[in-house]
């Protein structure tokens, strides 16, 4: 094309150009380098002509898995195309953009597969129940947006009350939207979908599963206590908002369960040298360990530096003597506290992994409840000694404001990005939607009265109030301290 662009306009004695060839093969870098401008800024001279009055668009179209222009402009994101077509092909545009591909997908389906709502809302606008469109699974656009994940689209068809009724659609097998968000596991959709107050959380599919049932049964059986497993996040946010269960889920889940002993039994013949149990107590262990070794060195940090006073003693012949020079000022407070609550930390945390590690004596439904302990107190314990390390240097720095400063930014960043695990249960966005379904004994986890105080403390622990707030709020408390410790160094530098 750079050196002979015209031979582009040629084509053979059976009229076959070469974009058609290149548009037969499917070759799109053929194509895209047969329409590129030349360097001047001339368009390209190629031609589209095909055998039997065809063009390169006839054969585009049929190679292209039954998908029209529309299709592909919805695909790639061209809002002014997809105008263009409304607009110039207005007689027959419903038709247009009716047509479905191979798959049963509408325009208004790829839109929505690829997150285009300023397309699905050019597509929608002009015609009444467009939207209800349904490809050959019976699936509407909403289905599709939550097949592959598109939050962004599920929040505007949540928002546009025009689109109501999608909310509850099921498709062939029955699955309404929130049926797929629970099977696939994604809490973030689910959890915009469950905000809004208008979704039936009791319907059934072809099955008799609800959403809740189909939740359940997606967690894996090794990550159904890890809080950071999104279906267990999911199934979690679906119970704390009272969504139902069926008895057909119950005996589901019950088969589940079967089909995975045999599956572990079927894998522990396989491995004839470890099994599979045992080697999930060979990495309990060597976490254990980790854990042991960093609680610790935080303790002996600790007890260290509460014997290291910054600033000294004051001498014996004067008043308060034998106590810190700067004992009066916050930074000391603040070290004295945050040093305290790190040693206290990683002592109690080494004193429950010895308590899980003894296996005679400790029940195994206790090392479970030892080790989740221990995994908070060491991470309190770590974000607590960089606490005291910031005011302990802070008060050896005293005279440089600017150097303080920096300090306390520092240690304030270390505080929240030393465990970002900690911040990941703050991005599902499950508090609205518990909160909008059942209020703050959602939140809270406590639907009835509890007759006992255990009862009320196993059912807070639970709740996902305390599973939001419980990793995060130590990092909190520290970035509040630093943040006061900074305005008292440059309001009342002596202070």
């Amino acid at each position: 094309m750079a050196e002979a662009p015209e031979m582009a306009s040629l084509a053979t004695n059976d009229g076959f150009s070469p974009l058609y060839l290149a548009a037969m093969t499917g070759s799109a870098p053929t194509v895209r380098a047969l329409l590129r401008p030349s360097a001047e800024g001339t368009p390209s001279p190629a031609s589209f002509s095909g055998p039997a009055g065809r063009t390169a668009l006839h054969v585009a179209a049929s190679v292209s898995k039954g998908r029209t222009p529309l299709h592909f402009a919805a695909l790639y994101g061209k809002l002014d195309i997809v105008e263009l077509f409304l607009q110039h092909c207005h007689a027959s545009s419903l038709e247009l953009a009716s047509i479905s591909d191979n798959s049963g997908s509408s325009p208004l389906h790829i839109a929505a597969m690829v997150a285009e709502t300023g397309i699905i809302d050019e597509l929608t606008k002009g015609w009444p129940n467009y939207y209800e469109l349904v490809d050959d699974k019976g699936r509407n656009f909403l289905h599709r947006a939550v097949e592959h994940g598109q939050e962004t689209v599920v929040r505007h068809i949540c928002r546009n009350d025009m689109f109501t009724m999608l909310l509850n659609a099921t498709d062939s097998q029955g699955n309404t939207p929130l049926h797929l968000a629970a099977e696939s596991g994604n809490p973030g959709i689910a959890s915009l979908i469950l905000a809004t107050t208008s979704v039936d959380m009791g319907i059934t599919n072809k099955d008799g599963l609800t959403a809740g049932d189909l939740a359940r049964r997606a967690r894996a059986i090794g990550l159904r206590r890890y809080f950071l497993n999104p279906q267990t996040v999911l199934y979690n946010c679906l119970r704390w908002s009272r969504a139902p269960f069926t008895l057909e889920g119950d005996l589901g889940l019950q088969v589940d369960r079967e089909k995975d002993k045999i599956a572990r039994a079927k894998k522990e013949e396989e491995n004839d040298n470890i099994a599979p149990a045992e080697e999930e107590e060979e990495e309990k262990d060597n976490i254990g360990e980790a854990r042991a070794i960093a609680s610790v060195l935080i303790a002996t940090v600790a007890f260290a530096a509460a014997f290291t006073v910054p600033g000294g003693f004051i001498a014996d012949d004067r008043a308060r003597a034998g106590t810190a020079v700067l004992g009066s000022s916050f930074a000391f407070r603040a070290f004295a506290v945050s040093d305290t609550i790190a040693f206290l930390c990683s002592i109690v945390a080494t004193c429950f992994l010895i308590y899980s590690g003894d296996a005679r004596r400790i029940p195994r439904s206790k090392h479970s409840w030892y080790r989740r302990w221990t995994s908070g107190l060491v991470q309190a314990g770590a974000q607590f000694l960089i606490a005291a390390f910031a005011f302990q240097l802070v008060l050896g720095v005293a005279v440089n404001r600017w150097l303080i400063v920096f300090v306390y930014v520092a240690c304030l960043a270390s505080v929240l990005i030393c465990f970002p695990s900690a911040w990941v249960p703050l991005n599902f966005g499950v508090g609205k939607a518990i909160w909008r379904r059942a209020g703050w004994r959602g939140l809270v986890n406590i639907h009835e009265r509890p007759s006992t105080l255990p009862e009320f403390f196993h059912l807070f622990t639970d709740s996902v109030l305390y599973k939001a707030l419980r990793r995060p709020l130590f990092a909190l408390l520290i970035s509040a301290m630093f943040v006061a410790a900074i305005v008292l160094s440059i309001a009342l530098p002596n202070y």
